[in-house]
């Protein structure tokens, strides 16, 4: 993520754009990390949330309300003492780097114009948010740093302030064209990409790397190696770089199969090479998208793990029992031996006496009538011998009985243990990991007592929706909820179902809308059916594709359980690739 010194500049020109001379009218703590101020400018209203969160720290101007907790913390009451109801002056970036001061007028105790500071440093987990006096000594802090946690620099109450270190970095507005050539003779064993880390403040990695490839070099390379013709290309690209920054602001998210990856207020070529840039209209509206994505998803992980554990532990269960199972078949299926013997030994029952070992005997049902040795008990008689093995021939009869009914069953539960991970392997939606968590809850699997709460039938969330190159709409279910909104609800007897073959995967249906679906469609959507399976990553996958007239769902079975007739199979290869060039629409598309 690059919330560098150059998404700060643009973030900052925003900030004093829309928000100078507002008024705080309210002020809160959401969370422990985070700090929200209600800012009154004319007649709008504006949220501006603050966070020193150490995996997401950041700024900007926030469109989503978060409730305000009943007990305000004491940092909170601090901000609320010095600046409650003060008017914004202006914002002002620290040099270049991830740090916004928040210049506030307020009265002092003597009824006094005084300005106080609201900074906010963007610094990984050293992110703070600290409140400063006129004098610029320190107030309040979010995070209270002392001694034992850094001998240069504390931040604690009544302490003169002091900025982050810069490292001997310097501003990139400030450089010029010989200073840069002179920093590339010094620092001659760094990388491409470290030199300019190191040598300038508010610089992030993929801004290093953007600037390296448009220099048509690869960041990795070290400087000492650099002929003058590329280092001047580096030098010429490093100043268009600064001119792109100071001449517009252009806020973009890039995705990687539909991921926020990194997003950047200036063009970054570099990213755009494997990536799909969405625009936006502000830095704060690209800040809160990315962030809300970001945060989704984390908050999904968190979720899903507990029931992904617990479907995974149960799989692992039914393989192995599946396992033993097919064991003790094949030990069963060998019983057809003990027959045999059993019927040769009474064929030659005066040939056999009491107290042998063994015989050998001819056996008559093979056309080759080749000698068998037949193992004895010496302590019974050839009757009994004979007895003896037709017990365990029926024995054996039996298990099979048993054993292969309670194989089948086995062999379903585990496809459907398959089918609800492979459902949470696709979702990213916590509405539909509700879905996932409700189905387990009312399922054979579940042992514990489930509440009235969660018995109940949850609103199915919306399949993927895709539109294929020659415009058909292509629905895909991301769990067995959907897959059953598809097989039974959505789709016409004209229309085309696909499923992957004897795998668990998504259900698959192109709506045909009184049109002849084409080859190159079903291609398409058998693609989508084969990536949104178990089978991903295999080649060659097996894709069921039938008219939906011949679907049926039998009663009382599980969710996603149907049966078929009439079906054809279709062979697909499908990778990233391909999934990505089929146009996936949202729901505002649609």
């Amino acid at each position: 993520m690059a919330f560098d010194g150059i998404t700060t500049y643009h973030l900052n020109k925003e900030l004093n754009h829309y928000l100078v001379n507002g008024r705080i009218r309210k002020i809160y703590q959401p969370e422990t990390d985070e700090i929200r101020l209600l800012i009154n400018h004319g007649k709008e209203k504006h949220h501006l949330l603050l966070s020193a969160n150490s995996a997401n720290p950041r700024i900007y101007i926030s469109q989503n309300i978060k409730e305000n907790p009943a007990a305000p913390p004491s940092f909170c009451m601090s901000l609320r003492k010095y600046i409650l109801n003060g008017t914004i002056m202006g914002f002002e970036q620290h040099k270049t780097d991830r740090l916004i001061q928040i210049k506030i007028q307020q009265k002092n105790e003597f009824n006094e114009p005084v300005i106080r500071t609201l900074l906010i440093e963007i610094m990984g987990r050293n992110s703070n948010i600290i409140l400063l006096n006129e004098k610029l000594d320190i107030l309040d802090s979010l995070k209270k740093v002392g001694t034992s946690s850094s001998r240069f620099r504390q931040i604690l109450p009544g302490k003169a302030y002091l900025y982050p270190p810069e490292n001997d970095r310097l501003s990139y507005f400030e450089v010029m064209p010989e200073s840069f050539s002179a920093l590339l003779d010094e620092k001659q064993t760094l990388t491409i990409k470290d030199f300019l880390i190191q040598s300038f403040l508010g610089i992030s990695p993929s801004l290093a790397k953007d600037i390296a490839f448009r220099s048509g070099l690869d960041d990795s390379q070290v400087i000492g190696k650099l002929t003058a013709k590329q280092k001047q290309y580096l030098n010429q690209e490093f100043f268009a770089l600064i001119d792109r920054i100071k001449e517009k602001c252009e806020p973009v998210i890039y995705f990687t199969h539909r991921k926020p990856d990194d997003f950047s207020t200036t063009s970054n070529r570099y990213m755009e090479q494997n990536t799909k840039p969405k625009s936006f209209a502000t830095v704060s509206d690209m800040l809160e998208e990315f962030y809300f994505q970001k945060d989704k998803i984390l908050r999904f992980k968190s979720r899903s793990a507990s029931l992904s554990q617990q479907l995974d532990t149960l799989l692992k269960k039914h393989l192995k029992k599946l396992a033993n199972l097919k064991e003790d078949l094949t030990k069963a299926q060998k019983g057809e031996k003990y027959r045999l013997w059993g019927d040769l030994i009474t064929a030659n029952i005066y040939q056999i006496t009491l107290g042998q070992k063994s015989a050998t005997l001819v056996n008559y049902y093979n056309p080759d009538q080749e000698n068998i040795e037949i193992p004895l008990k010496v302590n019974l008689s050839p009757s009994q011998n004979a007895q003896s093995y037709y017990k365990r021939y029926n024995k054996s009869k039996s298990a099979i009985a048993y054993l292969n009914p309670y194989i089948e069953m086995t062999e379903q539960q585990i496809y459907y243990l398959e089918s609800l991970l492979n459902s949470l392997e696709q979702s990213t939606e916590l509405d539909e990991l509700e879905e996932i968590r409700h189905e387990y809850l009312n399922s054979e699997f579940n042992k514990k007592s489930v509440s009235k709460e969660d018995r109940k039938k949850k609103k199915v969330s919306k399949p993927m929706h895709f539109l294929s190159s020659e415009g058909f709409h292509i629905y895909v279910g991301k769990n067995n909820y959907q897959n059953d909104e598809i097989a039974t609800r959505i789709g016409k007897d004209e229309d085309c179902w696909l499923h992957v073959k004897d795998a668990p995967g998504s259900h698959v249906l192109v709506v045909a809308k009184g049109k002849f679906i084409t080859e190159k469609t079903l291609l398409e959507a058998g693609a989508l059916a084969a990536w949104y399976s178990r089978s991903k990553g295999s080649n060659n996958i097996p894709v069921d594709y039938v008219e939906y007239k011949f679907l049926k769902k039998p009663p009382k079975s599980k969710p996603g359980m149907v049966t078929f007739t009439n079906q054809n199979t279709m062979y697909v290869s499908p990778d990233q690739e391909t999934i990505d060039g089929i146009t996936r629409l949202l729901e505002e598309d649609a």
